[in-house]
């Protein structure tokens, strides 16, 4: 026969056990019961309202607008579709004060969008990608200022000194220079920062690469 002793540490080993149990279990049916709920679904149809709204601010360029989203508790890193932030639709569509606002803002500087290779696990492009593509020079040194590095590669292994040389951006190309971006980087297929700089067609941007080398 069993001592008090020996179904008391039973008892207390199985209270235990439920106990862990209950821990783990109840914020699953929580959440369950959370996402389930006509609350949340009103909740998050709302915060893709003001993001909605925040996208559409900064594709027209109305920054009084986005301002005025943002404070109105949008997500700064609403993405669009094809996985663009306002960020990289700001610095693509030249809206130099609005992207620096968002940067302000807090906006990640390495959300990449979907113009990469996912099969193969390769990131698309950043705002920071964008900006020496299209040669947003001011906007460029902001984000270099928050620590970016001068030497960022994209999934091609291109350098921003390499795009912003091919798009012919002297003063970009002078920018990346001064911050310390390496004129001798090749990308994975070979490719040098004189070959891009050639392409540009631009004898300032060759004279200023050759000049590095």
């Amino acid at each position: 026969m069993r001592s008090t002793s020996e179904v008391n540490t039973d008892g207390d080993s199985r209270a235990s056990k439920l106990l862990v149990l209950a821990l783990f279990v109840a914020p699953v049916v929580l959440t369950v019961l959370v996402l389930a709920s006509p609350w949340f679904w009103g909740v998050r149809a709302a915060q893709l309202e003001r993001n909605e709204q925040l996208l559409q601010a900064v594709e027209s360029g109305d920054i009084e607008q986005v301002k005025r989203v943002l404070t109105g508790s949008a997500v700064v890193n609403a993405r669009t579709k094809s996985g663009l932030t306002a960020l990289s639709v700001a610095v693509i569509r030249g809206y130099n004060e609005i992207a620096l606002l968002l940067i302000e803002k807090g906006a990640s500087l390495d959300a990449r969008d979907k113009s990469g290779d996912r099969e193969n696990r390769h990131p698309g492009n950043s705002p920071v990608h964008y900006a020496a593509i299209y040669g947003r020079t001011r906007v460029l040194q902001a984000m270099l200022d928050k620590g970016v590095s001068p030497n960022l590669r994209d999934r091609n292994g291109r350098t921003l000194l390499m795009m912003a040389a091919e798009n012919g951006h002297r003063e970009t190309v002078k920018l990346l220079l001064e911050r310390g971006a390496d004129p001798k980087a090749q990308s994975a297929l070979g490719d040098t920062v004189l070959d891009a700089a050639k392409r540009s067609g631009d004898p300032e941007i060759l004279r200023l690469i050759q000049e590095r080398l």
